[in-house]
């Protein structure tokens, strides 16, 4: 039975290798957790529970022991309610206390405790916080593996390990408004980056009227959208440095094309072109940032929507200021004057062109880059 090697385990200190499984199933305002915990690991934090020195945990040691142990785990395995910004802890109860038979126990192996644990909160949970000290008197290097599952949602995982005692976990109805209204302020931000700025400007220099420009920042935040999503899912990967390049150098090409015309157009193909590479450039980061997030499908959503308004925002702006600049200029009908006169326009091609050579060149590592 191993004896003398789990007595000199016992008289070193605590075992390395301290592992508790832990499973919670909410459904409205029950919890029910299932544990597996190794013997040793209580026998360490508590010896005065055992009675035989044997690194085992017999039914009868467990049978008299029960009231014991039972304190112990609901000491340690805490479950709180949140809610109304209050945290409210809820009582519970040892269903079950089932230790592994010695004699079954395998060759180098150690005998497994099942306890079964009830919590019941005064009405359905809606944000729960868990609390695992589980044998952190004896063994601050344990980990336990959390099972949680939440009603029909499916089982969200999560591990303590090391000083980690605490988590606090909120259901996908919850955290839903939190993670859209995140990833839309990051969509607000990606459009303040330079390059879109740069192309929203050669937009707005070359498009002939406000209501074309409208459609053609749309037209690019739909084909940044399609990009985005496709490589959010692992549909498209691309290297990113490649994707840096191509997009500045897709800046200048546009910034050059307005340049050499004579009128203003609305480059409908250039926007969505440029759309669908720069959502491939932005999805490396977007990953990193949205990493393990379970309602990806919100995120992204949140995401376009913030991206979309942006550009509008921007767009908007940008006619207003033209407006405001060049109210006092007369635009015959059907010209294809554009929003603002050619030497403006011009001007801002000249202005964008460089930058995205400059980019092109600082990405390739030639040139200075922030």
């Amino acid at each position: 039975m191993l004896v003398p090697f789990l007595l000199l385990l016992a008289a070193a200190g605590a075992h390395p290798s301290s592992l508790s499984r832990t499973r919670i199933r909410v459904t409205g305002a029950l919890a029910e957790v299932e544990l597996s915990f190794q013997a040793l690991s209580l026998l360490e934090a508590r010896p005065d529970l055992e009675r035989t020195r044997d690194g085992f945990l017999d039914a009868d040691e467990a049978a008299a022991a029960r009231d014991a142990i039972g304190t112990y785990l609901l000491e340690h395995v805490r479950l709180v309610r949140v809610a109304g910004g209050r945290e409210e802890p809820l009582s519970g109860q040892v269903l079950s206390l089932t230790p592994q038979d010695p004699a079954q126990v395998p060759v180098l192996d150690l005998q497994n405790v099942e306890a079964r644990l009830r919590f019941e909160a005064p009405g359905p949970l809606e944000v729960l916080v868990l609390e695992s000290l589980l044998f952190h008197e004896t063994n601050p290097w344990h980990q336990d593996l959390t099972t949680l599952v939440w009603n029909d949602d499916a089982p969200v995982h999560h591990t303590f390990e090391g000083p980690e005692t605490r988590w606090r976990f909120e259901p996908a109805h919850v955290r839903r408004p939190a993670v859209v209204a995140h990833a839309l302020w990051l969509g607000v931000e990606h459009v303040l980056g330079l390059d879109l700025v740069a192309f929203v400007l050669v937009l707005l220099a070359s498009a002939r009227r406000a209501r074309a420009l409208a459609g053609l920042v749309t037209a690019l935040a739909a084909a940044e959208a399609l990009t985005l999503v496709l490589s959010a899912y692992g549909v498209v990967s691309v290297p990113v440095r490649f994707v840096a390049l191509a997009v500045a150098l897709a800046i200048a090409y546009v910034a050059c094309d307005v340049l050499l015309r004579r009128e203003a157009r609305d480059a409908w193909l250039e926007a969505a072109c440029f759309g669908l590479l720069h959502g491939l450039g932005f999805a490396g980061f977007l990953g990193k940032e949205l990493a393990g997030e379970p309602l990806l499908a919100s995120a992204l959503f949140g995401f376009v929507v913030g991206v979309e308004l942006a550009l509008l925002a921007v767009a908007a702006a940008g006619v207003a200021l033209a407006a405001l600049v060049f109210r006092g200029r007369r635009v015959p009908e059907g010209a294809a004057t554009g929003l603002v006169p050619r030497a403006v326009r011009l001007a801002v091609a000249v202005v964008v062109a460089l930058a995205g050579f400059y980019g092109f060149l600082a990405r390739a590592g030639w040139l200075p880059w922030r």
